[in-house]
């Protein structure tokens, strides 16, 4: 199986962490003190009998078979940071013919389209909205993306609205006051305003004490304390029509995912000047995105591979496919799937049968077709205020009328646009068809005929208010880990890609361990080591400790008077230089720890 690859911060200067790839981590002991030693290096290599020890446990543990039902972002993801955590022995087994999921791709005349989710965080180097930190820390945000991302992020202007009759024919811009309302105030009533992130995860919400948060979104969307019109509020139109459920429905998901939901689309218009922005991958071809990322990191696939059943014991799990022949042994298992579709496979007990009855869906359709409007841009997303439900119904659907919500053309060079719509049994057939034909001709338009249209009858995994209030989101985080069987997906914490890969990583890092060499085998990476030394140089010098040695301009730093020793030490940019970097790249390794 290919060894772990690592993509560099930047090509252009994989120096910056290939330099410090002969330095170890205890080394950091003295080059805290001014520089490196080479007797420091050697001696970290002397490994004891005891982690000798521990050390062949850990590759036992790393090398042990994993199995990874699902192959959306959730599935990829928990694959990846198994991966990195060292686990070697690792394999993704997909129902079908292409990765992905609800965030995947096809190809169509030269271009691949978005088949479910747009604005994904695919092109960042952390893969995460979250990890990113963009709005915590945009200055590290802006040189990540510069540097890792500018030829593969695009930004979608997401700051269109089609009101029900459109002046001048053309889209209008969400107002100021329409971005927020009462949203932000509302969410962060909810789960205050700062905090980990994983202070939203439902496992983590005492909903015994927060009632309210189990309650229909109705009253508290829609009452005195209303987010705006659902057809021109952003925050509410956010939820609408991204197929998150319509507050007039009788179907519409409890009051606690709206607040999440509201906490997302209110960062989303962070800045009222320019409205909604989403990133996405350019080209958006995800599904080779994420086939790059496994195939790289040495994960096996197995494609248009049905898995008929799942056999779990103290000794193992055994996955029988819908080919036949004998049963795959693997040690343990991570269930991407949605957990209702699971119970088709997995030998679940009655408890877990039970729970994974209790998620409910939303019916929700994309739809590719050819369609020309003249004043329609490229890369730009368009939301139909008129289409977003403001009549009471038995459910989503039959509030829009299975009409359009969103409407999206990637591509100037071709008419091929993506609209999504609700769906449902309320639903005739040919609803949908007929009134996307309907809306292209009011809106000025010519319709040329859908190419394909795309059913999700699982769309957005979520617990009624009955079934939060009696806090089955724990029961659920419960299982994790017995019979060897964990859990990840939309149902753990939202239906949205960043979030998914959120949860994914959360979940590894938190049941499995570390079974990579130890520091002292690996080594830090350089933007690591330098960052500390920068810092400790910096406490040092305002202490006095330090006396300057050569030029400020970057020399080995003198030991401090009376210290002793004559060992040669190893400054940081003496290491760059070594290395065979430039003055500027030696400055951009500087800025990049300095930021990172």
């Amino acid at each position: 199986m290919p060894a772990l690859t690592t993509t560099p911060l930047r090509p252009r200067f994989a120096a910056c962490s290939a330099h410090a790839r002969a330095v170890d981590e205890p080394a950091l002991s003295s080059s805290l003190r001014g520089g490196f030693s080479p007797t420091d290096v050697a001696q970290s290599l002397q490994t004891p009998a005891g982690e000798a020890l521990a050390q062949a446990r850990r590759t036992s543990e790393g090398s042990a078979p994993i199995a990874v039902i699902g192959g959306g972002v959730s599935g990829v993801f928990a694959a990846l940071a198994l991966r990195s955590l060292g686990y070697g022995n690792i394999t993704v087994i997909e129902s079908a013919q292409r990765l992905g999921g609800k965030a995947g791709s096809f190809d169509h005349g030269g271009f691949s389209f978005p088949i479910g989710a747009v604005s994904t965080p695919f092109a960042l180097r952390e893969a995460s909205f979250t990890d990113a930190q963009i709005l915590e820390k945009p200055l590290r945000f802006a040189t990540s993306a510069f540097a890792h991302s500018r030829t593969k992020l695009q930004i979608l202007d997401a700051n269109n609205l089609l009101p029900r009759r459109l002046q001048g024919g053309t889209p209008r811009r969400f107002h100021a006051s329409e971005l927020s309302h009462g949203a932000t105030e509302s969410w962060k009533e909810a789960f205050s305003g700062t905090g980990p992130p994983h202070r939203f995860y439902p496992h983590h919400v005492d909903f015994a004490s927060k009632p309210e948060l189990a309650s229909a979104a109705r009253p508290r969307v829609l009452g005195e304390e209303a987010w705006g019109r659902a057809d021109s509020s952003w925050p509410l139109i956010y939820v609408s029509a991204h197929g998150y459920g319509v507050a007039r429905a009788a179907d519409a998901p409890p009051n606690y995912y709206w607040q999440r939901f509201a906490q997302k689309s209110t960062n989303a218009a962070k800045l009222p000047s320019l409205g909604p922005r989403g990133p996405a991958l350019r080209g958006f071809d995800t599904t080779r995105h994420l086939e790059r990322l496994l195939e790289q990191s040495g994960v096996a696939v197995l494609r248009s591979t049905r898995v008929a059943s799942v056999l779990r014991s103290t000794g193992g799990v055994a996955i029988t496919t819908a080919a036949g022949g004998a049963p795959l042994a693997f040690d343990r298992l991570v269930v991407a799937t949605d957990l209702k579709a699971a119970r088709s496979f997995l030998d679940t007990s009655a408890e877990e049968a039970d729970l994974f009855s209790r998620v409910r869906h939303l019916n929700y359709h994309t739809l590719a077709s050819h369609i020309e409007i003249p004043w329609v841009k490229p890369a730009s997303v368009y939301y139909l205020g008129g289409h977003q439900g403001e009549r009471d119904a038995v459910d989503a659907g039959a509030a829009t009328g299975g009409c359009p919500t969103i409407l999206f053309r990637p591509y100037a060079a071709s008419n091929l646009t993506i609209t999504w719509a609700y769906g449902g049994a309320s639903l005739a057939p040919g609803t949908m068809e007929a009134c996307l034909r309907r809306t292209v001709s009011s809106l000025g338009g010519r319709f040329g005929g859908v190419l394909l249209q795309q059913e999700w009858p699982d769309y957005f995994p979520h617990l009624a208010g009955s079934d939060l209030a009696s806090q089955v989101p724990r029961r659920l985080d419960a299982l994790q880990g017995r019979k060897r069987t964990y859990y990840v997906g939309e149902i753990f914490n939202l239906p949205l890609v960043s979030e998914c890969v959120d949860w994914a990583r959360y979940l590894i890092k938190r049941h499995f361990r570390d079974v990579r060499p130890p520091p002292s085998a690996r080594g830090a990476s350089a933007p690591t080591i330098m960052r500390r030394q920068l810092k400790v140089a910096s406490l040092r010098r305002g202490r006095g400790r330090w006396r300057e040695g050569a030029a400020a301009s970057g020399g080995a730093a003198r030991k401090p008077a009376g210290a002793g020793g004559a060992r040669r030490r190893y400054s940081a940019t003496e290491l760059m230089r070594q290395q065979g970097l430039g003055a500027f790249g030696r400055r951009w390794c500087l800025w990049e720890a300095l930021v990172s």
